[in-house]
């Protein structure tokens, strides 16, 4: 296995540990106790991560010595 796509694996999952971690942190403390605002946040914050992740993932794929 190419060491890109392990130092990229170990990148996504520390990624995602924290995203989860800080919009766990949102919801507790900043969003109030109401559906609608439930209903916009949860789904905007599943989709926000792909954006860090394409990144990543693309690094990933790329050949060794490209930037």
């Amino acid at each position: 296995m190419n060491s890109r796509k392990i130092i990229g694996l170990a990148g996504l999952l520390v990624l995602l540990t924290a995203y989860c971690a800080i919009c766990l942190f949102i919801a507790v403390q900043f969003l109030p106790a109401n559906k609608l605002a439930e209903l916009i946040f949860y789904p905007l914050a599943g989709v926000i991560w792909i954006f860090p992740a394409m990144r990543i993932v693309k690094w990933m794929q790329s050949p060794p010595g490209s930037k």
